[in-house]
């Protein structure tokens, strides 16, 4: 009979950081898939790589080859120097994830195979048949116990007793064939059963070489359509309008640091009227907006804090500097309430409350 074959293998997957933020960083995994980026919720956590993001990239293996994914929309991913947003990884390959250049090694094991032990088939020799002999001592017994009589003749008497014999002989070759007939066709019973249970072969998939992969997924149309988008960026990086961008945005994001963030939203403003899909200038404008309501809060509460404790030329210091940070709003509710509060402080410094 056929045996059936079982393989099993153990993965083992190396990761070190050889540039960047976390150069030096060794990572060991017998697992994938593989999640890398700044949250903590990843495999493989850049948490001091500022272009990294939150779920950036991601490592599977599909049929013996591992295979890395880019997950961002807005950062990028490099394989051997160009950016892709999925390529095949060989052993010592180097990929590319913000400033963090990771090395990637893996090890797919070696198949063990085991055997398992075939069935043996066991004859059960038949019991003897005992009943012929107890007929002849029965037979003898009840000779001996009758009384004497005239002598018979030895031709009738031998005659009974060889029928009987034959009888016997015939009954056991009777049931030692039976006997061996249920072993054979419980035997082919159980090899038909074992052949029908067998798991057909699945023949493996062939496999692409690397550079054949490659060669696919150059000619395929979302790679077209990513070269020639990449190519339409690096034009458009070259034009004027896109120099003026860039020195509007250094300006904003030079007043965005000072703290001076009315003025950095007039800059990052200028850069997406010129670029609008700019996202660093789109980003850093939320960013500009929301700090610079945080601190007109503060100096409301701060100057609302002087007014009870009465000093009032502190007070009217603060709002007056709202006042002047909300200019061309006159009809915003924080620049009525600080006119107000600058009036109701002026009063009370002179006595009047």
């Amino acid at each position: 009979m056929t045996a059936a074959l079982k393989q099993a293998t153990q993965i083992k997957i190396q990761l070190n950081v050889v540039k960047g933020p976390h150069a030096g960083q060794s990572f060991h995994f017998h697992k994938t898939p593989l999640t890398i980026g700044r949250g903590p919720e990843n495999d493989i956590v850049l948490l001091n790589d500022p272009l990294v993001s939150r779920s950036h990239a991601r490592i599977d293996l599909n049929q013996n080859v591992f295979e890395i994914s880019n997950l961002s929309e807005k950062n990028f991913l490099m394989v051997h120097g160009e950016v892709t947003w999925k390529s095949a990884l060989v052993n010592d390959s180097i990929f590319q994830i913000g400033d963090c250049e990771l090395k990637f090694q893996y090890d797919l094991g070696q198949a063990v195979v085991s055997v398992p032990k075939e069935p043996h088939l066991k004859l059960h020799n038949p019991k003897t048949n005992t009943s012929v002999p107890t007929v002849k001592n029965t037979a003898v017994s009840q000779q001996s116990s009758m009384p004497p009589g005239p002598i018979l003749q030895k031709g009738p008497a031998s005659q009974p007793r060889s029928q009987i014999g034959k009888t016997a002989e015939a009954k056991q070759g009777q049931m030692r064939l039976l006997i061996l007939a249920i072993v054979v066709v419980g035997a082919f019973a159980f090899y038909f059963s074992q052949s029908r249970s067998k798991p057909k072969a699945v023949k493996a998939k062939p496999v692409l070489k690397y550079e054949d992969e490659i060669a696919v997924n150059l000619n395929s149309t979302k790679e077209k359509e990513l070269q020639k988008k990449l190519k339409a960026d690096r034009d458009a990086r070259k034009s004027p309008q896109f120099a003026r961008a860039e020195e509007n945005f250094i300006k904003g994001m030079r007043d965005f640091q000072l703290g001076n963030y009315a003025r950095a939203q007039d800059f990052f403003r200028v850069v997406l009227n010129l670029v609008p899909d700019h996202a660093l200038a789109r980003r850093h404008l939320y960013l500009s907006n929301v700090r610079f309501d945080e601190l007109v809060q503060a100096k409301l509460v701060l100057g609302e804090s002087n007014y009870q404790k009465h000093n009032f030329s502190m007070c009217e210091s603060l709002y007056r500097q709202v006042m002047d940070m909300l200019q061309g709003r006159n009809n915003d509710q924080k620049y009525l309430l600080a006119k107000n509060m600058v009036e109701k402080c002026q009063l009370a410094a002179e006595g009047i409350r």
